[in-house]
């Protein structure tokens, strides 16, 4: 009996030293959590600052009475921009992007030019029958304070990280308009005895249309970072200027004779304006 219960005993241990070897020497490590990549929808709001230029457009000043022949001249200019975006993207099937955005920036455009202007031979006594170039000049300059736009946006995401897109619709801007007519009295000029000129100065808010695209990269789950080119064009505009001839005055400028009476026009040909602008958002 006694052996009975000690060969039992011994199968018993083996038994249980097989089973332990068969054990794992350490727990498994635990799966590593599932990515969920970052999605575009929802709304963002961000800051953004670059580089504004304009296309070179034409300023055109036209006089009346016929004294000089009409002027036109090509002017533009760099400045900085700085603004602030808002909008709201959805993306879908699944890799495509839909959205809007407003944005608002400050700039500081000023394309200004200076033409010397030509007495219109045919026009006036002193021209002595020819074109002769006066001293005289006009200077015009459009400066732009600010620009703003609603667009739509369309773009394709990989990865979820970047997003490439395109985007259009309405600007607006606010311009002024600056115009200057110098006669110098230094001869050859329309001025006798004393140098005389003609300011003119408008402001107005415009509207336009606007295209650009741009590249995003979405470095955590709320922020992304881009560039963005936009082309603006707004419509063309012009101002009056007029000079009232006092009593006691040299020779009336441009022989105005009448007080308020109308000396020059100028014009300004379509405004184009592009901007670059870094982008830095937030989404919500």
């Amino acid at each position: 009996m006694k052996k009975f219960f000690l060969g039992a005993a011994v199968i018993g241990l083996f038994t249980g030293y097989a089973s332990a070897a068969d054990l794992p020497t350490k727990a498994p490590p635990l799966a590593p959590a599932p990515v969920i990549a970052p999605s575009w929808t929802g709304f963002y709001i961000g800051i953004n600052g670059g580089v504004a230029w304009t296309d070179p457009s034409m300023a055109y000043s036209d006089f009346a009475p016929s004294g000089y022949l009409p002027v036109s001249f090509r002017a533009s200019d760099t400045s900085g921009i700085i603004g602030l975006h808002l909008g709201y993207n959805y993306q879908f099937a699944p890799n495509w992007v839909i959205g809007i955005e407003g944005d608002f920036d400050w700039t500081n455009l000023k394309a200004a030019g200076t033409q010397g202007l030509v007495c219109a031979g045919t026009g006036h006594f002193q021209c002595g029958g020819v074109n002769l170039a006066f001293t005289d000049n006009a200077n015009l300059q459009t400066e732009t304070n600010w620009l703003a736009s609603v667009r739509g946006r369309l773009g394709y995401t990989w990865n979820n990280q970047w997003l490439v897109y395109g985007t259009g619709g309405i600007a607006f801007g606010n311009f002024d308009f600056n115009a200057q007519v110098n006669c110098t009295n230094v001869p050859p000029s329309f001025c006798i005895g004393i140098s005389q000129s003609i300011n003119t100065h408008s402001s107005d808010t415009r509207t336009g249309w606007v295209a650009g695209g741009g590249v995003e990269y979405k470095f955590t789950r709320n922020w992304n970072f881009g560039i963005e080119y936009l082309y603006y064009d707004f419509n063309s505009a012009s101002t009056t200027g007029s000079w009232v001839f006092q009593t006691g005055a040299p020779a009336p400028f441009f022989e105005c004779t009448t007080p308020g009476q109308t000396c020059a026009k100028f014009s300004y040909d379509k405004l184009a304006i592009q901007t670059t602008r870094l982008r830095l958002s937030y989404q919500f």
